[in-house]
């Protein structure tokens, strides 16, 4: 028998154990490639879009990546530990450190094959449903499919490099170790842990002030930083103290604890708990962060709003404005060059400014005769000293209360005695500023108040396809932002700041969160069958004295249910007060998308539950039978 042929055997007679190693790393090996195809497609070869696309998803790709060099590593160390006595009888039998290597590294290597076919197989069967939900999200025109030679070579050299680069990076632990504490594997007996009462109570606390600091509502300036810090703290003093201290105490409820099959699990849950503190701590700050993002850029995604502005590019300018001509041509200059049909609009009007607290907004005023003829909107007669209010597509979106009469300051931005009463608050009319229409005499008796402006508006079709040019026109207009008597905004650079940014952070974070919510799961599968023989000679002694079927399967369903769960909930209580922040900060509604999210990677953590379970319990059962 080769060694290739018996790296072979060992990975089919382990395939059980390998199972999970398997798929996770065919999924990272999916997503990975899934995107690369989605990085070099053609189409994204030009366009401003295209090109934030591509960086977004380089971001992803590294994110990923370097990911799976955690998780590779940490995968091919729960199995090479699982197997420390049968490297030990390997090594007793003659084998030199050099075949060693060469047998870890062929095992690696075959998973690393087969996980890297699975996953490109995998992502080819799925490219076109992941293009067309890409293009949906992001709202692009539909991708073709194409042979994606590129991403093809970069996946295969990246993640077979990677799993023979930590193959022989992990083989280093089992030469550091003797044959003797190899052959003993982990049939060490361990000591009971004993958590810390201050320790304890300090992580408890850490939390508590955390949350504390959330609910009074204290989140600006250093606040969310000391927020983060606490949680963070807390969360793992919480697992690695706090959790076993509170499993201690029910042990000594001997009511409970001496009930039935409480005293397997609850003993049992004590040494789990401590071993696994730091595997838990991480996968709740990795799924907090996770439902948290996801959350968030749902809700964004949900209360963008319209793009109603009347026009595709607003320029505002100002009294002293000395390039207002010089911008004029320029805009026009890059439409035609673009190939954009446009109209302009001329449109007279005043900036003023109003007190509200203590702040004082800027509204532009026009006259409502200036409105029918430029906005084609006909208002009811209006009294002196009423208006109709006109938010700017940002206030219309955000559903700022407007107040119902305008208290307006003069040019020195003094409080004058002069008033407006909002009579209505209509629609949006333009994103570069909100407008308040009056009639012809009001408008006269304050135009005085305020600063002589006029709003050029351009209008044409096929803005989405502006974006590079407006995005060119904003850098070179502000520069450096000295000497700016002017406003300019463009529908397509407000559309891709509301709706395609946050749409590509959605569609990039949400499969970065899934890969991170997969491989959470795979590590408590891997930790479990790392102690599975240390668990089934545990059970087969507790069966010889009674203990049933249906007891030890309750017990293994309580423990898996904890260790799956408990730092589940621990993160959905943490992404609950880090969304409360929001609901301080002014966003409503939060709750119904963050519910949504919680319950999608719910469902998963759920699945991935059952198929654990009935995996683990078929191992310790079919290990009870044999004789």
């Amino acid at each position: 028998m080769t060694f290739l042929q018996f790296a072979y055997k060992n990975v089919t007679r382990n395939k059980r154990a390998y199972l999970a190693f398997f798929l996770s790393s065919a999924f990272s090996v999916l997503i990975f490639f899934t995107f690369a195809m989605f990085l070099f497609h053609p189409a994204l070869k030009e366009g401003y879009l295209n090109n934030i696309a591509k960086k977004g998803l380089t971001a992803a790709e590294w994110m990923i990546f370097v990911f799976s060099i955690l998780f590779v590593l940490y995968s091919i160390n729960a199995f090479l530990k699982s197997r420390n006595k049968e490297f030990g009888i390997l090594l007793i039998q003659g084998i030199t450190p050099g075949q060693l290597r060469v047998l870890v590294t062929a095992e690696n290597m075959i998973i690393g094959a087969l996980s890297v076919i699975a996953g490109i197989i995998g992502g080819l069967i799925f490219s076109k449903t992941f293009f067309t939900i890409g293009a949906y999200i992001l709202e692009m025109e539909a991708l073709p499919l194409y042979m994606p030679w590129k991403a093809l070579g970069i996946t295969v050299g990246g993640f077979l490099f990677l799993f023979f680069l930590l193959s022989q990076f992990t083989i280093f632990f089992i030469r550091s170790k003797t044959i003797i504490k190899l052959i003993k594997g982990t049939e060490k007996i361990k000591p009971e842990p004993k958590p810390s009462i201050i320790l304890s109570i300090f992580g408890i606390a850490c939390l508590a002030a955390g949350y504390g600091m959330v609910v009074k509502g204290n989140v600006h300036g250093l606040e969310p930083v000391i927020i983060l810090l606490l949680t963070i703290i807390g969360t793992y003093f919480f697992f690695s103290q706090s959790s076993i201290w509170i499993l201690r105490a029910l042990k000594k409820w001997k009511t409970f604890y001496l009930r039935g099959k409480n005293v397997i699990w609850i003993s049992d849950l004590v040494y789990r708990l401590k071993d696994n503190a730091r595997l838990f701590f991480m996968v709740s700050i990795i799924s907090a962060v996770a439902f948290t993002a996801t959350g968030v850029l749902v809700k964004y995604k949900s209360t963008v709003g319209s793009m109603d502005s009347a026009f595709e590019m607003e320029y505002l300018s100002y009294g002293g404005n000395k390039k207002e001509q010089t911008h004029l041509q320029e805009i026009e200059h890059n439409l035609e060059k673009g190939h954009f049909q446009y109209a302009r609009e001329d449109i007279k009007s005043s900036y003023i400014r109003y007190k509200q607290g203590g702040s004082v907004p800027p509204v532009i005023m026009m006259d409502e005769t200036q409105l029918a003829k430029h906005f084609n909107i006909s208002l009811d007669k209006l009294k002196d000293g009423e208006g109709i209010y006109f938010p700017n597509t940002f206030e219309g979106n955000s559903k700022n209360e407007v107040p119902h009469q305008l208290n307006l300051l003069n040019q020195k931005q003094k409080l004058s005695n002069q008033k407006l009463t909002v009579k209505e608050v209509k629609d949006p009319l333009i994103s570069i500023n909100s407008i308040i229409a009056v009639n012809e005499k009001t408008y006269n008796d304050l135009e005085k108040l305020g600063e002589s402006t006029k709003l050029f508006g351009y209008k044409f079709d096929g803005w989405k396809d502006s974006l590079g040019i407006s995005q060119s026109m904003k850098n070179r207009f502000y520069g450096d932002y000295s000497d700016v008597n002017f406003d300019f905004a463009t529908k397509a650079d407000t559309y891709y700041v509301r709706v395609q940014l946050p749409s590509l952070s959605l569609f990039i974070g949400l499969f970065i969160a899934i890969v991170f919510f997969t491989a959470a799961g795979s590590f408590l599968y891997f930790r479990l069958f790392t102690d599975l023989e240390e668990d089934q000679q545990r059970y087969r002694s507790l069966a010889k004295i009674g203990l049933s079927d249906k007891e030890m399967s309750q017990s293994v369903t309580i423990q898996l249910a904890i260790l799956f769960f408990f730092p589940f909930a621990v993160a959905v209580l943490h992404t609950l007060f880090a969304m409360k922040t929001l609901e301080v900060e002014g966003f409503s509604d939060v709750m119904k998308p963050l519910f949504m999210t919680i319950g999608g990677f719910l469902a998963f953590q759920i699945l991935f539950f059952l198929m654990v379970r009935t995996s683990y319990l078929k191992k310790i059962k079919g290990f009870l039978t044999i004789k």
